[in-house]
């Protein structure tokens, strides 16, 4: 199925190769298809994310016992917290993004997290400029809330609002740590996020 995979690649075709593949039991091949579409198209919230997606979501229960397995699952569940994410559901969001201990909230988890990037694929390492920015944005997002909520009856911010800020802190100076070349807009757009938190 080699040439054939190519020919279908080179036209775009990748869900006739994850077929062929499939029908010759190749999952590693089915695997590494997929988690470069995954990742092309991670954060293109149309059709084509959704479709792949699903495509995904079949083929998981069929790929065991697969060495990019795992690699595959973190995947779908950033597609998860993408979904979430889109839906306005924040919270949800967050709490799986915390799971998969992608992006540390606590001092403490920096290093760790660090060390967890620089053993991540090409593909996955394209998805974290957009995780970081909506990671951000939640944060961002929820301070709102909390600082509209309530405040100390000395006028100062509540409890929620200031563990916010300091998550934030902390996804900020991960995000100035990582071992990685990002685009060049994604620090401009963190630090938008971050500036009203500041204060």
């Amino acid at each position: 199925y080699g040439k054939q995979w190519y020919q279908r690649r080179v036209r775009g075709c990748w869900e006739e190769a994850v077929t062929l593949y499939e029908l010759a039991s190749n999952y590693e091949k089915v695997l590494e298809i997929l988690i470069e579409e995954l990742s092309r198209r991670f954060m293109s919230n149309d059709k084509g994310h959704e479709h792949v997606h699903q495509i995904a979501c079949d083929v998981e229960k069929r790929a065991h016992h697969v060495a990019l397995r795992k690699q595959f699952l973190l995947l779908l569940d950033l597609y998860q917290f993408h979904n979430l994410y889109h839906a306005g559901k924040l919270e949800e969001a967050l709490d799986v993004i915390t799971k998969l201990q992608l992006v540390p909230l606590t001092q403490d988890a920096i290093s760790h997290r660090i060390q967890g990037f620089k053993s991540f694929s090409d593909e996955l390492r394209r998805c974290v400029p957009d995780i970081l920015i909506m990671v951000m944005s939640i944060l961002n997002k929820m301070y709102r809330g909390a600082s509209q909520n309530s405040t100390s009856f000395y006028g100062g911010q509540n409890k929620q609002a200031q563990q916010i800020r300091d998550q934030a802190k902390v996804v900020m100076r991960f995000a100035g740590m990582l071992p990685y070349s990002m685009p060049g807009d994604t620090h401009a757009q963190l630090s938008l996020l971050d500036a009203p938190m500041r204060y």
